[in-house]
């Protein structure tokens, strides 16, 4: 009889069989989907995370290469032997400028007797973008100094740049890219524009 002792009833000696071929492949299908589902959720939150810093990075980049040039260029003129000068479009991706600078007169000043503005003529200043490298350059006095990577396109611009373009004869645009890719493949990319006012 089932209930004497030593027999086992047809459930029990069911369940003594563990998991059937059948149970097995369901477990290990809803393991494995689950599994797939965790890691392309992990994938979309790097994904996110790496777009989200390297789009603040290169927003970043910008603005610091902005600024940086716009401190120079302040103290740049667009008048006399010491003008600024732009290349016609669409060669207008450098700029060469001078800075003020102690003349022959040992005075230590940068203006002179007359009350004008002494220039470095020797060492002009020339900021140059080179696509094959996607560098921002500053060179001066034999002296390479990259200000910026990972630049797409560069454009300076003034007066006699064509419309729509409509700068007064003091001011200077910059306008500057820049393009970096995730390591997801995803290409990112800012811009910076800001017009300077030189010297008159």
């Amino acid at each position: 009889h089932p209930g004497e002792p030593g027999e086992l009833t047809m459930s029990a000696r069911a369940a003594s069989r563990g998991f059937t071929l059948v149970e097995t492949m369901v477990v290990g299908s809803i393991t494995v989907s689950l599994g797939l589902m965790v890691i392309m959720w992990l994938m979309g939150i790097s994904d996110l995370w790496w777009s989200s810093t390297i789009q603040s990075q290169i927003r970043t980049d910008a603005q610091q290469v902005v600024q940086r040039m716009q401190l120079e260029l302040r103290s740049a003129t667009r008048t006399g032997a010491a003008a600024l000068s732009i290349p016609a479009a669409p060669n207008n991706t450098q700029i060469t400028f001078y800075l003020p600078a102690d003349g022959p007169d040992p005075d230590s000043l940068i203006i002179d007797v007359n009350g004008n503005t002494e220039w470095d003529l020797a060492n002009p200043v020339q900021y140059v973008y080179d696509a094959a490298t996607s560098q921002l350059r500053r060179l001066q006095g034999g002296q390479t100094v990259i200000l910026a990577h990972h630049v797409s396109s560069v454009q300076f611009q003034d007066s006699t740049t064509p419309l729509p373009t409509t700068l007064s004869s003091n001011e200077v645009r910059i306008i500057i890219a820049f393009q970096a890719t995730t390591p997801q493949g995803r290409t990112l990319s800012a811009t910076s524009t800001e017009t300077i006012r030189v010297r008159n």
